[in-house]
């Protein structure tokens, strides 16, 4: 189904449209190449560490939340220009192993027609939440995989069987991801519950299925802790992006996405699972052979899901108490693979009789009924629902009157199941047509799959590069991870996890950001280029790429000692000087200005600045354009939210002319802002940054060795003060040199060790934070675990004899 509509639609790999919406091609396919790089050696650092983005930060957090699902690994079988169509293929099959698991955790919930679990794993794998949420944020997929192998972990909790394997379940979704699998993992805890109190076991039966549950858990959860601990220390440490404001939407909106065709946009809850898992859902509370117990409490079960979903402090529980900005109902799995266990209660005790069947048509009736007014209702929705209702309702009414009568059964079953998977297949293809066209229409893809043009950027990349000995800058022009797309090791990274201090750090100096700050930018400008050994860059014209070449410093170079840090009461951050005191050199003139503010929102800023020097800009958080006077625009940051969602980078506007006057125009478009602080111009001067060049080049390492996660310079003999590393000092990194261990000192947000006992080499390692305590408590999960097989081995074989 997922395949078809894909083909209908003629998006990638069918079709010349793009699936890259949002994060997809700006994120995850980026992660995925740069794992494929991992796992082939051509990264240039491992799962530990990536040197290819921001200048260098951990990889290990990233990989357990984008990445930490054992079926990322089939990325590597395909071609690296083809890691599109290997994530395809990936969320493919994770729709498809949800259905599997869900289909045979209703058979181990309570035996019943194979024919109809199947019906509803179907159902469930391609609910409404799988295909306009999860198919784009592949990683979620692995919570809908999840939920119902919890729903098995329960079925084994009350059973007492499987107790290792119930282990290992919970922490390979653990491992797979984190965020879906906490949903998961409560809504596992309230499917047990409702198992508990609808069935028939003692009490004291009933707190030891919860005590073996909570078990399970805890120790799944315990030996992931090597990549769980280190996940929540990096999120503390990350660039936050402020909270969502949740508000619920109205019930007719909320009801209205039960039913087929419709989309919302992340903005309301996905809970469409088909209209034949749904009918049977609604026949529960009238099917005379399901137990009043179960009936009531799996009513109250769904009721009380479906509140919490309207409630804020119930739905930031759901996430983890971080209301999200964007998809603000990423739990609404959750309620689908309920739906679909009630469902199957339904079925399972008996099929339903015309009675049920009749009541769970008019609950039907009444929902579509109250959602008529909702503007998520595509067109033919209620052509989709009347059909695929009145076939259901037929064709079950059909198979419960032949079975009051004597003869064959097996024909008209299959003929049943035939039609009813039509129509299955039908309602859930069309519905996912319809999502994606109009998730297409709000959203725009954000990146092509790979072409020529990216295999030509690919190479030229490869083929200027020499890393370690310096960096080559891809630029940020297809997406904010191009260098773990295309190659080279820049500024850009978009992660959820990017360190705040870096984010900081290259703010400060003058740097461009997006999606909240979690997005860094490149920055194209000399002085940034030599702090962080830029020695090659691409730039893109007319989409066709073209590399330049610069003398820089090594990647770690020898200071006498650490400048301070330039004062500034400024009311934005003196960029200029930052990037001076990294650089040990004056390279700036910054100038005071006057500033003319006009009715029509521009500003014209005049100072003065030595002739032929080359005059910058830096007005972060903001949007429109600028130019020196009578020259060429230049866009600065987007002008989507300013200052919250994006921030501009340093821009430069030119030489400034003969006269040493400099006139800066700024428009600022339908967003008026207000005259830009002190110290925004900057006057760069070529000569002194080749002279500071010059010195760090002869004063610096005479070799650097960089390994997967460490880093090794070798020094000038006679060196004295500090050796500066080009690099992010961020937690993990620890060094070496003159026979001390030490954590490198913070300068200006760069490593810096201090040179003692005549140091002539430096050796840094990197250790994720929090990975040595994970790697013991797992080792003690390890061990309970097994402690636990054991004792149920001994106890099994006591019996037996």
């Amino acid at each position: 189904m997922f395949v078809a509509s894909g083909i209908i639609r003629g998006t990638y790999p069918f079709g010349s449209l793009s699936r890259s919406t949002n994060d997809l091609g700006t994120q995850y396919v980026p992660f995925f190449t740069h794992l494929w790089d991992v796992l082939h050696g051509q990264a240039q650092g491992d799962l530990l560490f990536n040197w290819q983005s921001a200048f260098g930060v951990g990889f290990w957090a990233d990989l357990g939340v984008d990445l930490g699902s054992p079926l990322s690994l089939l990325a590597g079988v395909f071609p690296r220009d083809r890691v599109d169509l290997a994530v395809f293929v990936i969320t493919t099959l994770k729709l498809s192993l949800a259905a599997a698991a869900m289909t045979a955790a209703l058979l181990r919930m309570r035996p019943g027609p194979r024919w109809v679990a199947a019906m509803l794993g179907i159902s469930y794998g391609v609910c409404g939440w799988a295909l306009d949420d999860g198919s784009y944020v592949p990683m979620w997929l692995d919570g809908l995989i999840a939920l119902p192998m919890f729903f098995l972990v329960a079925e084994w909790s009350l059973r007492r069987t499987n107790r290792v394997l119930s282990v290992l379940v919970v922490g390979v979704f653990w491992l797979s991801n984190f965020y879906t699998a906490y949903m998961a993992t409560f809504a596992g805890g309230i499917y047990l519950l409702a198992r508990l109190l609808s069935s028939d076991l003692s009490w004291s039966l009933r707190l030891r299925s919860l005590v073996r549950h909570g078990v399970s858990f805890a120790l799944g959860m315990a030996l992931v802790a090597p990549i769980l601990l280190p996940i929540i220390l990096t999120n503390r440490a990350a660039t936050p992006s402020p909270s969502g404001i949740f508000h619920p939407s109205a019930v007719d909106v909320f009801l209205s996405r039960l039913l087929p065709l419709t989309e919302g946009v992340g903005k309301t809850a996905s809970l469409y699972v088909g209209t034949l898992a749904l009918l049977l859902a609604l026949t529960m509370p009238f099917n005379k052979f399901v137990p009043w117990r179960s009936k009531i409490v799996w009513v109250i079960t769904i009721v009380g899901v479906a509140l919490t979903f309207r409630w804020a402090p119930t739905q930031e529980f759901w996430h983890a108490f971080d209301t999200p900005n964007g998809s603000q109902y990423r739990e609404a799995f959750v309620l689908c693979g309920l739906l679909v266990a009630v469902a199957w209660i339904s079925v399972a005790h008996r099929l339903p009789g015309p009675l049920a069947l009749l009541g769970g048509g008019a609950l039907l009736a009444l929902i579509a009924v109250l959602a008529d007014g909702s503007p998520l209702l595509k067109e033919h929705w209620l052509t989709a629902l009347s059909v695929s209702g009145a076939v259901t309702l037929v064709a079950f009414g059909t198979i419960w009157l032949l079975r009051r009568k004597p003869g064959p059964r097996r024909l008209p079953v299959a003929a049943a199941f035939a039609v009813l998977l039509a129509v299955v297949t039908l309602e859930a293809t069309w519905s996912a047509v319809v999502t994606d066209e109009y998730r297409a229409k709000l959203l725009t893809s954000s990146a092509d799959p790979w072409n020529e043009k990216q295999t030509a950027r690919y190479d030229a990349l490869r083929k200027a590069g020499d890393w370690p000995k310096y960096r080559t800058e891809p630029g940020t022009a297809v997406t904010p991870n191009d260098p773990m797309l295309l190659g080279g090791q820049g500024a850009g990274l978009y992660s959820s996890l990017l360190p705040s201090s870096v984010s900081q750090m290259l703010t400060g100096l003058g740097f461009g950001w997006s999606g909240y700050g979690r997005a860094t930018h490149t920055l194209d400008n000399p002085v940034t280029d030599a702090i962080f050994s830029v020695g090659a860059r691409m730039r893109l014209i007319d989409g066709d790429p073209h590399i330049t070449k610069a003398a820089v410093p090594p990647l770690v170079t020898v200071r006498r000692r650490l400048d301070p840090a330039v004062p500034s009461d400024t009311d934005a951050p003196n960029a200029y000087g930052a990037q001076e005191r990294l650089l040990g050199s004056t390279v700036y003139e910054v100038p005071e200005y006057k500033g003319t503010r006009f009715a029509t929102g521009d500003v014209k800023l005049v100072a003065a600045c030595a002739p032929t020097s080359t005059a910058y800009l830096f007005m972060p958080r903001v949007g429109g354009r600028a130019r020196l006077a009578g020259g060429d625009w230049h866009e600065l940051s987007s002008t989507r939210r300013p200052g919250i969602n994006t921030s501009s980078a340093m821009i430069e506007l030119g030489t400034v002319p003969k006269s040493g006057v400099v006139l800066v125009e700024v428009n600022f478009g339908e967003d008026p802002q207000g005259i830009p602080p002190r110290n925004a111009i900057g006057c760069f001067n070529s000569a002194a940054l080749a002279k500071a060049v010059r010195r760090l080049r002869t004063t610096g390492a005479t070799d650097v060795q960089v390994g997967g996660h460490s880093l090794r310079a070798t020094l000038p003999a006679g060196s004295k003060g500090w050796a500066v590393i080009g690099a992010p000092k961020i937690d993990g990194w620890s060094c070496k040199a003159g026979g001390k261990e030490q954590t490198p000192s913070n300068f200006g947000g760069l490593m810096a060790v201090p040179l003692v006992n005549g140091a002539t080499q430096v050796a840094c390692t990197f250790t994720p934070p929090g990975l040595h305590r994970g790697l013991a408590i797992a080792a003690a999960a390890v061990v309970l675990t097994l402690g636990i097989a054991g004792i149920g081995a001994v106890r099994r074989r006591r019996r037996s004899s």
